[in-house]
């Protein structure tokens, strides 16, 4: 009886020890994280994308005004840090997110005062180029981070309707779908005071050259400044491509 209680304990362990190792060496599911910094007046900013407390801002590479860059990280709860890339200690945002496999973080506002807008990205549309007959398209969205805007409407040039209509500062209108023909394609987006219908910007936008892509136009900038690092305008953030 002992002995049978003694092989029945060793199994019990065996299992047990398998387990645990099993945990150990469980591969964690990826995730990314888009950071846009579109901060006016904050300057190069440093991400510490769910690396812990130990992470090396030293070694990190700044991220400029009007830019953007894809960081890595594992799916799951993680504390997600942006810091002044000149004043390390000041962090202009850290929060608990649950990561998804695409996630973007807005950094925006106008210093001292900088806004941030995170969110895991769900149902992004994708369009597969490797199929025999892609589909011969690309999906644009809009985003409003120019801090002093007032609603804003986005046309296409001539166009009867708009494309978007009374974006509001932090808003983020639905994607898309526009043709991107072989030929060459292009649309002239005018983003107009919804109020007034006044003309604040224009994008030429080459829809052949980023056929297949889905991505966003960020506004950014103040509303009123056309000149200089300030100046309202445009730039674009790709998704999968």
């Amino acid at each position: 009886m002992k002995k049978n209680l003694l092989s029945v304990i060793s199994v019990v362990l065996l299992f047990l020890g398998a387990a645990c190792e099993k945990d150990a060496d469980e591969i964690k599911a990826t995730a990314n994280i888009t950071v846009i910094n579109a901060a006016v007046g904050a300057g190069s900013v440093r991400v510490n994308p769910g690396a812990g407390s130990g992470f090396a801002y030293a070694k990190a590479s700044d991220l400029g005004y009007g830019s953007n860059s894809v960081y890595g990280a594992f799916r799951g709860i993680n504390t997600v840090t942006v810091v002044s890339a000149t004043d390390t200690t000041k962090a202009l945002f850290s929060r608990s997110v649950d990561l998804q496999s695409i996630n973007s973080l807005y950094i925006a506002g106008q210093s001292p005062t900088v806004d941030t807008l995170f969110r895991a990205e769900k149902n992004l549309p994708y369009i597969q180029s490797s199929v025999l007959s892609p589909d011969s398209s690309v999906y644009i969205r809009f985003v409003n981070l120019s801090p002093n805007s007032t609603p804003l409407n986005i046309t296409i040039r001539a166009a009867a309707s708009n494309e978007v209509t009374a974006l509001a500062y932090k808003g983020i209108s639905d994607f898309k779908k526009y043709a991107s023909k072989t030929a060459s394609t292009s649309y002239i987006f005018e983003v107009r005071d919804a109020a007034t219908n006044t003309l604040r910007s224009t994008l030429t936008f080459n829809a052949t050259a980023n056929r297949y892509k889905t991505l966003s136009l960020i506004i950014r900038g103040l509303m009123g400044t056309t000149t200089g690092t300030d100046a309202f305008g445009i730039f674009q953030v790709n998704y999968f491509n």
